[in-house]
C-alpha cells in the first residue's frame, strides 16, 4: 500500500515483496559468518545463497600459518628483485640515513629528559 501511494522507490529488509526494492546484509546472504551461535541470530527473512564462511576462515588460517612459519610468500610469490646497481645504491642511501638518525640521536637528549617522566630534567628541576 505505502509502495504504491509514494512517488518515491521503498526497499524493503525483511518488509516482504511489496516494495520497490530489497536489502539483504551479504555477510548473511553468503554465509559469511561461521561462528557457532551464528544461525541463532540469522533474521528469518534473510535466504542462505552460499555457505563461504567456513572457506573464508580456513583461507585466513592457511595464510596466517604459512606467514608464521614463513612459508609465505617464498620465491612463488616475490617475483620483484633488485638489479645489483639498485640494491648498492639502496644500501649507500640506508648507510646514510642510519648516519644521520645516529647524529640526530646524538644530538637530541633523552625523551625522559625532556620530558621529567621522572621527576627531574637534566636542571634538576
Amino acid at each position: 500500500a505505502i509502495t504504491q501511494a509514494l512517488e518515491i522507490p521503498t526497499i524493503g529488509i525483511g518488509a516482504g515483496g511489496g516494495t520497490s526494492g530489497q536489502v539483504l546484509v551479504f555477510h548473511d546472504l553468503l554465509g559469511m559468518s561461521s561462528h557457532p551461535h551464528h544461525e541463532e541470530f540469522v533474521p528469518k527473512f534473510c535466504k542462505k545463497y552460499a555457505s563461504v564462511g567456513i572457506q573464508i576462515n580456513d583461507g585466513l588460517a592457511q595464510f596466517r600459518k604459512e606467514v608464521e612459519e614463513g612459508v609465505f610468500p617464498g620465491n612463488d610469490y616475490s617475483p620483484y628483485v633488485m638489479s645489483v646497481d639498485e640494491e648498492a645504491n639502496f644500501d649507500e642511501l640506508m648507510s646514510k640515513d642510519a648516519e644521520k638518525m645516529r647524529l640526530k640521536h646524538d644530538e637530541t637528549e633523552d625523551e625522559s629528559e625532556q620530558l621529567s617522566l621522572y621527576g627531574n630534567n637534566k636542571n634538576g628541576e
